[in-house]
C-alpha cells in the first residue's frame, strides 16, 4: 500500500441509483497517524454574509450545517482503512471505513458501512517535504485541537464547546435561538497553505476565517506550547494557547530552507511581434500555491498567452496519470461496442443533451470560410457533465440534468473521476484568469457553483481514405475556456493572419483555449482563437472539458455595466442547437448569436481589427 501522507482531493462519490457527485469539494489531509477532512457543498459559496460568529443568523447556521468536517486518528490494516472522528463538525451515525484500491496517486475507496465508491487524487508534492501531525488541548477552554501538515498544505481542527450525538446538530438547529445556533456551529475545520507570510487559511467551516493567518512565519512549539491566531465571537483577534498532547513527524521545522528563490518576472505582455507560429507551454503549479512571486510569474505568462494566442499548454496541473489512463480505457471500451449498444445512449433521447453522438450528428464550422465542412465531421462522441437529479434542476436550464450511462461496469466512476480532476484544474485556472484580468483570485468563484461544464469523449476512427477530411470543423468553443486531453496530432489553430498552425500534443500537458465567454468578459483582451481538427488518418481519442459559468450568469465585459449581457447558459444552448441535427427544429433564445460569432473566424469575416 502506498504511503498515504499528503493532500487528497475527492474526484467523485458514486452511490447506487443516485447521480455521481463531483460538485461537493472534499479535501483529506493525511499526516503521520492523524488526519483532517472537510466537505463543502457548492451552495455554500458566497451565501454567508456574517463576518464573525456574533453576526451569524439562524438561517446561515442551518446552511453551514450542510457541510461536513472531521479530524482524528487514521488506521490502516491491509486495504481496510478507518477514519476515527475525534473532532466532528456534523456527527454521523455511520462508521467511516473503506477498502482501498491503491493506484499510487489515485485511491479508489469502497465503503464498508455504506454502499459507495469514492475516487481520491493526491496533490503532487516534492519528496522530503515536512510531514507531521499533532494533537493539542486548548488551555483556556479545554477544547481538542488537531494540526496536520504535509509540505505546503495544512489542516487545523478545533472542537466546539459541547459534545453532540449523531443527528443532534440538525435537530437542535431546527428550533435554536441565534445564540444557541452560534454555539452549535462553533467547530472549526480549516485547510490552508504555508506561505512566506505565514500559515494562510484558504477554506474553513467558519467562512470568516478564510484569509486569516493561523501561524506566523517561524512559529515553533516551545515548552510543549503553541500559540495560534484565532478570532473571538465579536471578530476580534486573540492568541489561543495550545498544550501539546502528542506529536508525530515534523510539524514545525525551520522554514528558512523551504522557500525557493523567487523567479524573475517575465516582461509584461506587449505588442504582438507578428502572427504566432506555436503554442506556449506554461507550468501552472504555482497557481494557488504559497509563493506569491512564482504565482505572479505564472499569471503573467497566462495573460500573455491568452492575449496573443488564445491557446496554451499547461503542465503542473496535478492530474494523476492513473486517472487519465482509466478514462482512456473506459472510452475505448465504450466506442468498441457495436453501434446498437452505443445508440442505446443516443443523445437525442436525453432531455439535457447527454449521451452518445453518432458520426454525422454534429456539424461544426462556418460555411462562409471553411468549405471542407460539406462532408460530415469524422468523429463519434459521448457527452456528459455534472450528474444531477432531474428534480434538482431549475426550470428552463436545458443543459443541466442527469447523465445517460452505458451498461459497462466501472465506466461512470472512471469517467467521472477524470471529470472531477479536470474540473478542479479548471477552478485553479479560473483563479489565474481572474488575476490576469486585475481581479482578486477568488473574484469569480461564486459564479461556478452548478455550471453546465461538459466533458466529451471523442473518438476519431481510422480511415486512411479520408485522411484529409475534417474531424471537427473550424469553430470557437462556446464556454469560458476548454481543457483538452488529446492522444495524437490533428489540432490546428488559426493565427492572426488567418493561417492554420499545427498544435501537436505535449506529453503530460493539457491544451487550454479561450472560449467565447472569456473573450466577451475580457472585452476582447483575450481572444477565443478558432481551431479545427484535420489530418486524422490514425485512430485517436480526445477529451475536452468545456469550463462554463453557472447557467443564469448575465455576463458583461468587465468595467462595461451598460453593455448588453449574455446569459451564459442560453448562449451554450443556442450554439449547441445550431450544430446538432436532433436540435435543429428547436426554438432558439431571442438573443441567440450565430455560430462563429467570436474568435479569429469572426474577426476575418467581419474585418474586425485584432483586439490583442
Amino acid at each position: 500500500m502506498t504511503i498515504l501522507a499528503g493532500l487528497w482531493q475527492r474526484l467523485l462519490l458514486s452511490r447506487p441509483g443516485q447521480p455521481v457527485d463531483t460538485l461537493t469539494r472534499v479535501d483529506w489531509l493525511q499526516g503521520p497517524v492523524l488526519y483532517a477532512d472537510l466537505r463543502q457543498p457548492p451552495e455554500l459559496t458566497g451565501r454567508i454574509a456574517a463576518s464573525c460568529l456574533a453576526e451569524l443568523s439562524v438561517d446561515e447556521a442551518r446552511l453551514l450545517a450542510t457541510q461536513e468536517g472531521f479530524a482524528g486518528r487514521f488506521a490502516l490494516a491491509g486495504n481496510l482503512a478507518e477514519w476515527h472522528h475525534e473532532i466532528d463538525f456534523r456527527p454521523c451515525p455511520l462508521g467511516d471505513r473503506g477498502r482501498l484500491e491503491d493506484h499510487g496517486d489515485l485511491l479508489v475507496e469502497h465503503g464498508v458501512d455504506a454502499d459507495y465508491i469514492e475516487h481520491w487524487q493526491r496533490e503532487p508534492a516534492p519528496r522530503g517535504v515536512p510531514s507531521g501531525s499533532a494533537r493539542f488541548v486548548s488551555e483556556a477552554d479545554g477544547r481538542a485541537v488537531i494540526l496536520v501538515r504535509h509540505g505546503p498544505r495544512f489542516a487545523y481542527a478545533r472542537a466546539r464547546g459541547m459534545a453532540l450525538a449523531p443527528g443532534e446538530l440538525e435537530r437542535r438547529l431546527g428550533s435554536a435561538s441565534a445564540a444557541e445556533a452560534r454555539g452549535l456551529i462553533d467547530c472549526e475545520i480549516s485547510f490552508g497553505t504555508v506561505t512566506p507570510q505565514g500559515w494562510r487559511i484558504d477554506r474553513s467551516s467558519l467562512p470568516w476565517r478564510v484569509g486569516d493567518l493561523l501561524l506566523s512565519t517561524g512559529a515553533q512549539i516551545a515548552g510543549a506550547r503553541l500559540d495560534v491566531a484565532d478570532t473571538a465571537a465579536d471578530g476580534l483577534p486573540f492568541a489561543r494557547r495550545l498544550r501539546l498532547v502528542e506529536l508525530h513527524g515534523s510539524l514545525l521545522p525551520d522554514d528558512s530552507g523551504l522557500q525557493p528563490e523567487a523567479p524573475a518576472l517575465p516582461p509584461a505582455p506587449g505588442e504582438s511581434t507578428g502572427p504566432f507560429q506555436s503554442i506556449p507551454v506554461i507550468d501552472m503549479a504555482a497557481l494557488g500555491g504559497g509563493d506569491p512571486a512564482a504565482e505572479a510569474a505564472c499569471v503573467a505568462a497566462i495573460c500573455e498567452a491568452a492575449a496573443q494566442v488564445g491557446f496554451l499548454m499547461v503542465t503542473g496541473h496535478g492530474i494523476a496519470p492513473e486517472v487519465t489512463a482509466r478514462l482512456q480505457a473506459a472510452a475505448r471500451r465504450f466506442f468498441e461496442q457495436p453501434l446498437a449498444a452505443k445508440q442505446a445512449c443516443y443523445i437525442g433521447q436525453s432531455t439535457n443533451h447527454r449521451g452518445y453522438v453518432p458520426e454525422g450528428e454534429e456539424q461544426l464550422g462556418d460555411p462562409g470560410l471553411d468549405t471542407t465542412n460539406k462532408v460530415p465531421d469524422r468523429k463519434e462522441a459521448f457527452d456528459l457533465a455534472l450528474d444531477l437529479a432531474a428534480d434538482c434542476v431549475p426550470a428552463g436550464h436545458l443543459m443541466l440534468g442527469p447523465n445517460q450511462w452505458p451498461a459497462l461496469p466501472g465506466f461512470r466512476e472512471d469517467v467521472m473521476a477524470y471529470y472531477g480532476a479536470v474540473f478542479a484544474v479548471g477552478r485553479r485556472l479560473l483563479r489565474g484568469f481572474a488575476l490576469a484580468l486585475g481581479q482578486r483570485g477568488d473574484a469569480f468563484d461564486h459564479l461556478v457553483t452548478m455550471p453546465p461544464s461538459q466533458l466529451r469523449l471523442i473518438h476519431y476512427p481510422h480511415d486512411a481514405a479520408a485522411a484529409d477530411a475534417p474531424g471537427i470543423g473550424a469553430h470557437t468553443d462556446y464556454e469560458l475556456f476548454t481543457l483538452l486531453l488529446a492522444t495524437g496530432p490533428g489540432l490546428e489553430v488559426m493565427n492572426q493572419a488567418g493561417e492554420w498552425i499545427d498544435a501537436p500534443p505535449v506529453p503530460g500537458a493539457l491544451v487550454v483555449n479561450i472560449g467565447d465567454m472569456l473573450e466577451y468578459w475580457s472585452a476582447g483582451a483575450f481572444v477565443a482563437t478558432s481551431h479545427r481538427v484535420r489530418k486524422v488518418g490514425a485512430e485517436r481519442w480526445s477529451f475536452p472539458l468545456f469550463f462554463a459559468l453557472d447557467y443564469d450568469v448575465e455576463l458583461r465585459p468587465l468595467g462595461q455595466r451598460e453593455a448588453a449581457p449574455i446569459r451564459t447558459g442560453e448562449h451554450l444552448y443556442a450554439q449547441t442547437a445550431q450544430t446538432f441535427r436532433y436540435l435543429k427544429d428547436r426554438a432558439l433564445p431571442e438573443a441567440a448569436r450565430p455560430v462563429s460569432s467570436f474568435g479569429q473566424v469572426a474577426r476575418h469575416r467581419h474585418s474586425i481589427p485584432d483586439a490583442a
